[in-house]
């Protein structure tokens, strides 16, 4: 159906048949992103929606559409905070870039981003990673330091 151009009968197809995560994606191969993000909001859980506004983030910051302030919102809304900063930087925005990191040290956000990764790397059995980013994790980081080096003081 959406071969033949009936792209609005197609993704309503689609989601009768619970597949929205599959009509958003056609959304946004045709162009259509702000109906495939509305989609994502009404239809998706969480972590599709999510999925599906981080490619539109990607999306907005092509260099045909270069809409680098708009991706940084719908970032925003995500909680992709460190991404957000990244961005900030690389469009030359010293300053904003540098008060929003701040901001975010301040708030602890940076700091539960250290330790989510310190933890993922744990998991994945790279112990010096782990001690690296849970070290920068502050306060917060402390009790995973302790685990990932409580067998080394029996030796």
């Amino acid at each position: 159906m959406i071969a033949n151009g009936k792209l609005a009968e197609g993704v309503q197809l689609l989601c009768l048949i619970d597949k929205a995560a599959d009509a958003c994606r056609y959304l946004q191969t045709y162009g259509e992103w702000n109906r495939a993000v509305w989609l994502a909001k009404v239809r998706l859980s969480p972590a599709e929606g999510s999925d599906v506004l981080k490619r539109w983030a990607e999306h907005l910051c092509s260099p045909q559409v270069n809409q680098k302030s708009k991706a940084i919102l719908v970032l925003l809304s995500l909680g992709c905070f460190y991404k957000v900063g990244e961005m900030l930087h690389s469009m030359r925005y010293f300053d904003r870039a540098a008060l929003f990191i701040e901001a975010c040290l301040k708030s602890g956000v940076m700091e539960a981003a250290f330790l989510d990764f310190a933890r993922l790397l744990r998991s994945l059995g790279l112990r010096e990673g782990a001690a690296l980013w849970a070290s920068r994790a502050g306060s917060a980081g402390e009790q995973l330091m302790e685990e990932l080096f409580q067998g080394e003081e029996e030796f």
